[in-house]
């Protein structure tokens, strides 16, 4: 199979968190910290030959110390959005290979065996972009000024995970599009500007792994505690 790139966003400002301290810095029972976990997946597989992390400040002080730039990871500082961190990344650092995958700094129990699954199926298939999804086991409300609206076929919807992975020049183009828009929406995952900016590409869908949780809130860091 073809080498990789991993872009992974690291710059968020854990607002949701409501702590004042830096969620990807959190200490997980192994001793490492949340970043360095994550970082350490990509370290471990050798078809991923380029490693970028678009950082904050804080988060850059730490791996500096931790010397992982002498591990061939890239730093470029992140933005004021998700998008505008991973579009840094893009537009920063000359990338060498045409795979790219974009991967939450806070997902750092995803698998090697479920990357290397998502990468074997991507290049199998051909595919432009592949992203991974899971069914809701809740069920679904709409809810409007906290009053229930209607209930929703919750077998119609699934919840996304990174890593996601597209062909680099389809990625280049759907960001400079929305680079190049005024009105700009909210982008929630990087396959979303697939479907506004590239209509006609088929989005596919793996099934992703449970395990895989990202850390949002402060409660999170309880469940992630506890898986290991």
């Amino acid at each position: 199979m073809k080498n990789y790139t991993v872009i992974i966003v690291a710059a968020g400002k854990s607002s949701r968190f409501k702590q004042k301290d830096n969620k990807l810095l959190y200490q997980l029972n192994n001793k490492q910290t949340i970043i360095e976990q994550t970082l350490m997946l990509f370290l471990n597989d050798p078809l991923c030959t380029e490693i970028i992390v678009g950082v904050s400040e804080e988060t850059l002080t730490f791996l500096l110390k931790k010397n992982y730039q002498a591990k061939n990871v890239q730093f470029i500082m992140g933005g004021a959005e998700r998008v505008d961190t991973i579009y840094q990344c893009l537009i920063n650092h000359k990338i060498s290979n045409d795979i790219i995958m974009i991967h939450d700094g806070v997902r750092c129990f995803t698998s090697l065996t479920f990357i290397n699954q998502l990468n074997q199926v991507f290049q199998s298939q051909n595919y432009e972009v592949l992203t991974p999804i899971l069914p809701i086991t809740e069920t679904l409300k709409k809810v409007k000024n906290n009053f229930v609206e209607k209930t929703l076929p919750r077998e119609e919807y699934f919840t996304t995970q990174t890593p996601q992975i597209f062909k680099a020049e389809l990625l280049y183009q759907v960001y400079e599009a929305y680079f190049q828009t005024k009105n700009k929406t909210i982008i929630y995952d990087d396959s979303y500007l697939v479907e506004l900016f590239s209509p006609k590409t088929k989005i596919h869908t793996i099934y992703g792994e449970k395990q895989n949780i990202k850390l949002t809130y402060a409660d999170d860091l309880k469940l992630l505690k506890l898986i290991k």
